[in-house]
């Protein structure tokens, strides 16, 4: 049955959005008692408590995996620890995992799955629109605002996320794959070159980005700060992923100008795909004038445009710039874990590559190094990750087109 024939029958739009959120939402905790609430006050919600002691055995390397990881983010006695889920997530195992992990430390803990308001590692939104059921004051919203720890699958572009963050809760991506958790659990190194990296990134005016395949191009980013990924987050208000290790910023959106080459083999992270031909992009004054080349360039393009304002128009009703042919942020991989065949945080962390992305940047974070202060709030987010490049700051060279980092206090 359609939106109009149900709203006819007199259920509001913002209800149906409700009900149909409501509809997927399922809670686990090892004491009730200990739950937001927001949930608790919802006739909506199905709270089930559970035995963690039961699937123990199964999960039992894992709990050991997240209890360390735990330590890291400095999770305490008394904290509410939230994992947070989709209905359809891959690896239920972390759930219990976590909830284990998190008791073991003395917080409250308890998971949530439901619908996502945020928009998927395609540029695809999911679940219901941010004011619906994610945004600030929403039950969603509300959960993350309560809880000082939250795992799992993070709706980054969201209103109730940022709220969160500006509350002080710490929030953590985690949903690739046990071995790449293992393999890229956070390193010392890692963390210190990435900081380092940041504040490098912090204090320049300029990105210029060349290979010897064509590529050259500038990036203004008077003013924005630094971004750095580590793999965890103690600090209040601070976004991360587990795995990570990069540094980037999100550059000022109308002054990009030049030449991008991305090679055959290179990976477009955010359609899961490695290019199988050459793609000429072209920047002028910020936005994407041309995107030339076979199969590879046809798929970016047609994606881009379905994000597309009517007639062509790059700002939103507010006034916001909303244009999916922007650069979306530049920076570089700090990984040297990371593996080049292995698809997903191994791509945009591998140590000595370039990460170039397109569309959204729009980042509320308020922790150290963890923001991009962008303007852009098209939906489409797509990640590009490329090796053999140069990049520059303010002319001097950080990455080599070898694959190195240059400056020894980087490396």
């Amino acid at each position: 049955m359609g939106s109009e024939k149900r709203a006819h029958y007199g259920e509001s739009e913002e209800s149906m959005k409700r009900r149909d959120f409501t509809r997927s939402l399922s809670v686990q905790a090892v004491a009730a008692s200990t739950l937001p609430s927001a949930l608790l006050a919802s006739d909506d919600v199905d709270i089930e408590e559970i035995d963690i002691e039961k699937p123990m055995d199964q999960v039992s390397d894992l709990v050991d995996l997240f209890y360390a990881h735990m330590k890291l983010c400095e999770v305490k006695e008394g904290e509410t620890f939230l994992f947070y889920a989709t209905p359809g997530i891959q690896r239920k195992e972390y759930i219990t995992a976590s909830l284990a992990a998190a008791k073991l430390l003395g917080a409250n803990a308890f998971s949530l799955v439901a619908n996502s308001p945020g928009i998927g590692n395609e540029g695809v939104p999911t679940g219901l629109p941010g004011g619906a059921a994610g945004g600030e004051g929403s039950l969603l919203g509300a959960t993350f605002v309560a809880a000082d720890v939250v795992y799992g699958e993070i709706p980054l572009y969201n209103d109730g996320h940022n709220a969160a963050l500006a509350a002080g809760t710490r929030t953590l991506q985690v949903f690739q794959p046990a071995e790449t958790l293992k393999r890229m659990y956070p390193h010392e190194e890692v963390t210190k070159r990435s900081y380092a990296g940041a504040e490098v990134m912090r204090a320049a005016n300029e990105i210029r980005v060349t290979d010897d395949f064509g590529s050259d191009f500038t990036l203004s980013k008077n003013g924005r700060p630094g971004h750095a990924q580590v793999g965890f987050t103690k600090d209040k208000g601070r976004w991360d992923h587990w795995p990570s290790g990069l540094v980037a910023c999100g550059p000022i959106e109308t002054e990009s100008n030049g030449v991008y080459v991305i090679k055959k083999g290179d990976i477009i992270l955010s359609l899961q795909h490695r290019a199988t031909s050459d793609i000429k992009i072209t920047l002028e004054d910020g936005r994407l004038v041309k995107i030339e080349g076979g199969y590879d360039a046809q798929m970016i393009r047609e994606r881009l445009e379905l994000f597309q304002l009517p007639d062509g128009q790059q700002y939103d009703s507010d006034g916001n710039l909303n244009d999916p042919f922007r650069i979306s942020h530049a920076g570089w991989g700090t990984e040297h874990r990371a593996q080049w065949q292995v698809f997903g945080m191994d791509s945009e962390s591998m140590y000595g590559s370039v990460m170039v992305s397109l569309g959204r940047n729009v980042f509320d974070y308020t922790g150290k190094y963890a923001g991009l202060d962008g303007e852009n709030y098209t939906p489409i987010h797509i990640d590009i990750c490329c090796r053999n490049k140069n990049l520059y700051l303010d002319g001097e060279l950080i990455v080599s087109s070898d694959n190195e980092i240059i400056p020894p206090e980087l490396a």
